[in-house]
Parts: structure tokens; sequence; C-alpha cells
């Protein structure tokens, strides 16, 4: 019995993480300082092994500005990448959600919701 309780965690603690591999649009929706509502396009091209995420993130895919930083912990997704025309740097936490993410985008001070779909390709 014991065997088969460890088994049976360790088959838990190995699994493989989700996978958030290709292209994800969508929308960021936030608010501005003098209170008026915006939204603009997102697009993530994401690749993956394991649990580490890389690739780009933004507008379009001519917007695009590549990962520092990214992991999967269950649906947990954290992503951290740079402008590189003007340095700001762009943190999305996101939960993975069968074929759709959500979560929020901060730069600075500012934060937007985020919603992203797997594109079917």
């Amino acid at each position: 019995m014991l065997i088969a309780i460890a088994t049976v965690v360790l088959t838990l603690s190995t699994a493989a993480a989700a996978d958030v591999k290709g292209k994800w649009e969508g929308t960021v929706s936030g608010q501005r300082g003098d209170g008026t509502r915006t939204e603009d396009t997102a697009l993530l091209i994401l690749d993956q092994k394991d649990s580490v995420i890389t690739g780009t993130i933004g507008g379009s895919d001519s917007d695009q500005h590549p990962i520092k930083s990214g992991k999967i912990d269950g649906t947990k997704v954290t992503i951290v990448a740079t402008n590189a025309q003007n340095g700001r740097e762009y943190t999305l936490e996101l939960t993975l959600e069968g074929d759709q993410m959500k979560g929020t985008l901060t730069s600075g001070s500012r934060v937007g919701e985020v919603v992203v779909r797997k594109r079917k390709e």
C-alpha cells in the first residue's frame, strides 16, 4: 500500500507542465489616467520546454518583444518581457483555462486585463 501511495505522489509531482506553445491572440484592456478605458490587441508567440517559456509578446506580428523570463507552474503562467526600443518591462501573470489565458499585464504603474485564446493553426 505504501508503495502504491508513493508511486501516485511521484507521478503527480513529475507530471508534465501544461502546453502553452503556439500563438495566443486577444486583448489588453485598462484604464488611462483620465479615467477612460482603452483596449489594444495582444499577440503572444510562445515556445516551451518543460516549465520554461520563451518567445515574444506584443500587439501584433510586427510588434513583438523578447521574453526575458517565463515559466508555467500548474495553470499559472508568468512572463517578463522587455521592449528593446525603450527598455520598458512588461510582466504578465496569467491563468491557463483550456485554450484561453486570463490575467494581468503590468508595466510600471500601469495595469491591464489580458484575455488571449490559442490560435488554431
